[in-house]
């Protein structure tokens, strides 16, 4: 893991003290811990090409004055990203939940029906067995 300079990250921490910087495997990214759950990505760090560079001052200039205020609005702004990228990564957790539980869902009665024919518990389903209907002793024929 490619380490970060030292006085990027004091500089870094002079912004907010819940500020941290970690590696993904491919790019260093600015984290912001929220004090409750996992730390949340606010920034990735990238070359002008989409490749890896380290963190410099270029990164704590976006930071603090691109899209994020200085000052009280910071902390807000932080927190209001922290919250949209927690929304995003639960809505992906129940849209992958769902996807599952929907590709099974079909499958549940027929194996419902399966395992209790299988361990002998019940008898096939009666719709596909119909039984005709048989008139009774006392009926009277027409012809």
């Amino acid at each position: 893991m490619p380490e970060v300079d030292r006085s990027f990250l004091k500089d870094l921490r002079s912004l907010d003290k819940r500020l941290s910087v970690k590696f993904n495997g491919e790019h260093h990214v600015v984290c912001f811990d929220r004090g409750h759950g996992q730390p949340v990505n606010i920034y990735r760090v990238k070359a002008d090409d989409g490749g890896f560079r380290q963190p410099d001052q270029r990164d704590l200039k976006v930071i603090k004055g691109g899209d994020l205020a200085e000052g009280p609005k910071m902390e807000l702004r932080l927190k209001k990203a922290a919250y949209a990228s927690e929304l995003m990564t639960r809505e992906a957790k129940r849209k992958a939940r769902e996807n599952i539980r929907d590709m099974t869902k079909d499958g549940k009665n027929q194996l419902a029906k399966i395992y209790l024919q299988a361990t002998n518990l019940s008898k096939g389903n009666a719709t596909f067995r119909r039984i005709d209907h048989k008139p009774g002793k006392n009926v009277v024929a027409t012809a």
